[in-house]
């Protein structure tokens, strides 16, 4: 058997391909590896195509490793073969500790199978107590009938304290949603969600009931989701609220963002440059209920956390508005490439260097002349199974010729 380094050793080695072979999968079912694979058979060996179809196998989300090797035939044809070793997929019933940056700890009693029947289904069932308390069901199939055509359906209940009104918030949804591809790049979803929400403290309740649709396209030509090297992601996305009680209130949303991705050397442990800028536009019935906030990791890094007692003094109305423009760029550089371990688990360590700037504000009009925020710093991006990206960012902000003591944030993913 012949290795891909000795093989390409002579890069004009190219073998008619007559046979295609999946191993490593015990639990994933070969028709969720096979449909990823572009690769024809009867024809030459395009190292550029196996490559793409390795990747999409990594962006599934179930396997720690996948590579590809070829075996020559005695006919002179090659056999391409697609090895995957698959990651922990579920987790037994049990309770972990659970943080979000809006609302603290909370204890998480949950069962998640992100491998379900094999056919790459994700089914979660769980609940929290603690800064937020919440239970619900959730399930999703990337490619559940049809030409890749997906489904989403989350069923829940939420209850937390809001980050910095003094109001709790109680929110009981429904969401289902479908979604299709076209192509290997272009991704549409259309969801339809009914919520109840209402927002309570000692004082007064205000409570809505609406019928939400959303809708979304992606151009998508990133290579691995987890930590490109290279590529874009142009996401546009409409999200309405129309009321039911009260019926005379609606509200719209609107985001833009566009990411870019560059590998700027040549060696195994990548060295990337990463861009990414977001427009958000409301329209609407706008309220203090609605605001949005900038000082989180997934806005500009580098702020503490609002309170309400920051809110209230009104010292930093720079931090809270209805509409944003944020620009991020971080240096990503590999400290050790992800690789499977003996139980089945991913391991890895990714070093971050990052720059974000944006501007937020109640209205558009009221961006000219507002000074930026901004954010500096460093972190550590860690691949873990079933969340794709464990990541830990400390930086300093940065505004009107003032920079802050600093702040830690901890979240689940890339930023972007």
């Amino acid at each position: 058997m012949l290795s891909i380094s000795i093989l390409f050793s002579n890069n004009s080695y190219r073998p008619i391909i007559s046979s295609i072979e999946i191993k490593g999968n015990t639990k994933t079912r070969d028709y969720v590896i096979k449909r990823e694979i572009i690769h024809p058979l009867n024809k030459p060996l395009d190292s550029l195509i196996v490559i793409e179809d390795r990747n999409r196998h990594d962006n599934l989300g179930l396997f720690s490793e996948s590579t590809w090797r070829i075996i020559p035939l005695e006919d002179g044809s090659a056999k391409l073969v697609y090895a995957v070793q698959e990651s922990i997929q579920r987790t037994p019933p049990l309770a972990l500790p659970n943080y979000k940056e809006d609302t603290g700890w909370s204890l998480a009693g949950l069962w998640i199978v992100n491998n379900f029947r094999g056919k790459n289904q994700s089914l979660a069932l769980g609940g929290t107590i603690g800064g937020e308390d919440t239970y619900g069901f959730s399930f999703s199939d990337p490619w559940i009938f049809g030409d890749h055509i997906s489904l989403t359906l989350n069923i829940g209940r939420t209850i937390y304290e809001h980050r910095f009104l003094d109001k709790n918030i109680d929110v009981n949804s429904f969401f289902l949603g479908f979604g299709k591809w076209y192509g290997s790049s272009i991704k549409t979803s259309f969801g339809i969600e009914i919520e109840k929400k209402s927002f309570t403290n000692d004082q007064n309740e205000d409570k809505f009931f609406y019928l939400g649709t959303t809708g979304n396209v992606k151009y998508d030509t990133r290579d691995i989701y987890w930590n490109p090297g290279k590529g874009v992601l142009f996401s546009q996305t409409l999200y309405h609220q129309e009321g039911i009680q009260p019926n005379d209130w609606r509200m719209t949303l609107w985001t833009q963002s566009f990411s870019w991705y560059k590998k700027i050397n040549k060696r195994e442990k990548k060295q990337v440059i990463a861009l990414n800028t977001s427009l958000n536009k409301k329209f609407g019935m706008k309220s203090d209920l609605w605001l949005d906030y900038f000082g989180n990791s997934y806005t500009i890094r580098g702020w503490p956390l609002p309170d309400p007692n920051l809110y209230f003094s009104k010292n930093e109305q720079f931090r809270f508005g209805h509409e944003s423009v944020l620009l991020s760029i971080e240096y990503r550089q590999e400290l050790i490439p992800k690789r499977a371990t003996s139980f089945g688990t991913e391991f890895g360590l990714a070093l971050v260097f990052f720059s974000d700037a944006g501007i937020i504000a109640n209205q558009w009009d009221n961006f000219k002349g507002e000074i930026p925020m901004q954010g500096y710093g460093f972190g550590l991006r860690i691949p873990f199974p079933m969340v794709s990206v464990i990541r830990v960012d400390y930086g300093w902000g940065y505004r009107n010729g003032v920079w802050n003591s600093g702040a830690i944030h901890f979240g689940v993913g890339q930023k972007f």
